[in-house]
């Protein structure tokens, strides 16, 4: 007994002492908030660029026997970036330049690559262009719903003078100003460059480049996807100043409704256009709709362009290496019908008739 009371008194003691300075600890004065960062101190979101980070695996991935180019198109901070092939077939055919679809690039292993890589063996050379992704489309301005045919539950329990609960805004204040998505930049009143001029100059920079080097005269531009219609602008564009043909592939329309569709290109190009797709023949008959083949070609019957062809490929199967090949054999074919042997034939017609009646052939 007489152990046990020192134990409890030393006890009371260091209970009482603890008490004392935790008293002491929450008297004492608060330690100073941190002020909030400013918004120009946070670092800002920045969103990931698809056009860079697809280049950068491009450069990274060049496929074997292709030349990578980095060409200036004449504007600051713009290059074509394209993968260029030549011949190797020792007997030149001409150029051939390549619009991908804006979903895709330059070596898209599903049809790209292959077409550039195929005909290069047959006396083409291909120089396949990555097309920067357009700007997208501005966010229509949204406004709130229109609050002033609603009627409150129970109007008797609100007066006309009573302020709304927790401050908040009358319906009369809400529906007076309208809210978009996001701020429009004042800063920026500079309007933006269409995006085919940009089309434009890289297309003329591609053909540049392989008149240069190659002293070629002859061009196909092919399009696969949106990128029809952008080949097809194109050529719209510079038929009078190029050498140029159309070969299309399951030509389709941008999302962009506010540029030309091919129903309004098509009939203004007099070169030669080839219009490949991979549409049933059932789809194409009840199909009506500007990206449906049978619509281009009812269009061309109207218009009586005789420079038109279009044919159907083989459906499409779950074996991507046969589609390739026989997309590249239907490709091959039809510039060998419509665009080499028609011109040699045209070549043999106009020689004929420079040639006296007393100097030609027997039988001619």
């Amino acid at each position: 007994m007489k152990l046990i009371l020192p134990i409890l008194a030393s006890l009371f003691t260091f209970t009482s002492l603890s008490y004392a300075a935790d008293n002491e600890d929450s008297t004492a004065a608060p330690p100073e908030a941190t002020a909030p960062l400013s918004p120009a101190a946070q670092k800002s979101r920045i969103e990931p660029s698809l056009d860079e980070n697809r280049i950068q695996e491009l450069v990274k991935n060049t496929p074997e026997e292709t030349e990578l180019l980095q060409l200036d198109t004449g504007k600051a901070d713009e290059k074509l970036i394209g993968f260029y092939r030549t011949e190797g077939s020792g007997i030149t055919q001409g150029g051939i330049i390549i619009f991908p679809d804006q979903n895709t690039h330059m070596a898209w292993p599903d049809n790209l690559k292959y077409l550039s890589e195929g005909l290069s063996e047959f006396g083409w050379y291909t120089l396949a262009i990555y097309l920067p992704q357009p700007a997208r489309l501005p966010i229509p301005e949204r406004t709130l719903p229109t609050l002033s045919n609603l009627t409150p539950t129970n109007p008797s329990r609100e007066s006309e003078d009573s302020e709304p609960a927790n401050n908040a805004p009358s319906a009369k204040e809400i529906t007076s100003t309208p809210t978009t998505d996001t701020p429009k930049d004042e800063a920026t009143d500079t309007p933006k460059e269409p995006y085919e001029e940009t089309i434009f100059r890289l297309g003329k920079t591609a053909i540049s480049y392989m008149e240069s080097r190659e002293n070629l005269d002859r061009f196909i531009i092919i399009g696969v996807g949106t990128g029809a219609t952008w080949a097809a602008q194109y050529v719209n564009k510079f038929q009078e100043e190029q050498d140029l043909r159309l070969l299309m592939v399951d030509a389709k329309s941008p999302a962009d409704n506010s540029l030309p569709s091919l129903s309004t290109i098509l009939p203004e190009i007099k070169d030669t256009i080839i219009d490949l797709h991979h549409s049933s023949p059932r789809s194409s008959a009840i199909n009506l709709t500007q990206n449906a083949p049978n619509s281009r070609l009812r269009l061309a019957r109207h218009n009586k362009m005789n420079n038109f062809h279009q044919s159907r490929m083989p459906a499409m199967t779950d074996n991507w290496k046969r589609n390739n090949s026989w997309l590249l054999k239907h490709v091959r074919g039809t510039i060998n019908t419509y665009v080499i042997k028609a011109e040699e034939a045209e070549r043999a017609i106009k020689l004929n008739n420079k040639i006296p009646n007393n100097e030609q052939a027997p039988g001619q």
